[in-house]
């Protein structure tokens, strides 16, 4: 399992291919960060799909952030096939303007954004969309795929308002349109951008509303999907959710011994398996750096998990050694005194160590009292404001 590997494409009754930047996508990361296992072979792969498709634009455009060299003798020959291919295009329009009607012309302009597409060309075909979506002969669900491919540019070129404001307008008109089959395929859009820019909270909603409609092949397989799926549910969902919506869940069980890392790991939390969690953790957190749209979130979620599972330890324990607890999770004493003493200063743990006794004391929240203390100071605040506004008006 990886993000978008170009021979992951399931088979359904119409195929949809993977869009080609989605695997180039990873190619590119492992470049970026040194994780790649064979850097020349890496390199290799992407020049020749570059050198295949004349993606003269997206060459340039690795060029100047990779601090490649350009070969100025490749740059001109690509051209050279885009420029042949745009006449031959515009040859094609003039044609049907001429000889045919409106939506032979309407399709190939969209051969022509296809184009851009598939040559990198972030501009050209994002203008090219925005031209082809004022054409009244447009029906909802091409312009939706032409916003699709838009957000998957966004993607591609980390442009993060780009995809921000084309999933906004797919939204719009799917408002008031019931396409069920491109609403679920934007779900899983929503839903990857939302772990992208870690908002796990709204991206659980659509991944979780996906898993049964799942069709967004275009932009990963079911197995990736369900992985994601894994990943953002597990720091956020109850045990009695992850149980509910993960674990008992025949879809997902039907494709969990594909991701065995992510299946270890939370199998491990949920069975409470404490000595299996964090060498789990390692390893998914590995996975990780070597994903473009994970990565930046691995410190987080490394954090955030270790407290998710110290917090279910400590829950059946009013007090427990750390000799002990240490055992469980087979780590050193020391390194999970520090830990636990991390956690705490920053208010993320409920409990204290006794240094005299060696022992983790946990200390039950008294909700009742601490929603008490949270209404007396907001209604200080509240006291105060009125006052200044009354010493306003008296004045």
């Amino acid at each position: 399992m990886s993000w978008m590997d170009e021979d992951e494409t399931p088979e359904v009754e119409e195929k949809i291919e993977i869009d080609p930047f989605m695997p180039l996508m990873k190619k590119i990361h492992l470049l970026k960060t040194g994780l790649a296992d064979n850097e020349k072979a890496t390199r290799d792969d992407i020049m020749n799909e570059i050198t295949e498709h004349a993606m003269t634009p997206y060459y340039e455009h690795l060029c100047d952030n990779l601090g490649w060299p350009k070969d100025m003798k490749l740059v001109e020959s690509m051209r050279q096939k885009n420029e042949q291919k745009i006449k031959e295009l515009e040859a094609k329009k003039k044609d049907a303007e001429e000889n045919l009607g409106d939506t032979e012309v309407r399709d190939v302009e969209i051969e022509m954004v296809n184009h851009f597409h598939r040559i990198g060309d972030k501009q050209k075909c994002c203008e090219k969309i925005d031209e082809v979506a004022q054409e009244k002969t447009l029906g909802k669900g091409a312009h939706l795929d032409l916003l699709f491919i838009k957000i998957r540019l966004g993607f591609t070129f980390e442009d993060v308002s780009l995809i921000k404001d084309n999933i906004a307008k797919a939204s719009d008109i799917l408002k008031a349109e019931s396409d069920w089959e491109r609403r679920n395929r934007l779900k899983v859009y929503e839903g990857i951008f939302n772990i992208s820019i870690r908002n796990f909270n709204t991206a659980i909603e659509h991944m979780l509303d996906s898993i049964a409609t799942f069709s967004c092949y275009e932009l990963m397989d079911y197995t990736s999907f369900i992985y994601y799926t894994n990943f953002v549910c597990l720091p956020i969902l109850s045990r009695p959710d992850l149980k509910k919506k993960i674990l008992e869940n025949s879809e997902v069980l039907a494709v969990m011994n594909e991701i065995p890392t992510i299946q270890l790991l939370v199998n491990s939390i949920y069975d409470c398996a404490y000595d299996k969690v964090l060498d789990a953790l390692e390893v998914v957190c590995e996975e990780m750096r070597r994903n473009p749209i994970l990565a930046p979130h691995t410190n987080f979620y490394f954090r955030e998990v270790r407290i998710l599972v110290f917090k279910q330890y400590l829950a059946s324990y009013r007090s427990v050694g750390l000799n002990n607890m240490a055992d469980a999770f087979k780590l050193t004493p020391q390194l999970l005194d520090a830990q636990l003493c991390c956690f705490i200063s920053a208010n993320r743990l409920s409990c204290k160590i006794d240094k005299v006794t060696n022992q983790v004391i946990t200390e039950r929240a008294d909700k009742k009292n601490a929603n008490y203390q949270e209404l007396i100071e907001k209604g200080d605040l509240l006291l105060n404001r009125v006052t200044k506004l009354a010493r306003v008006i008296g004045a």
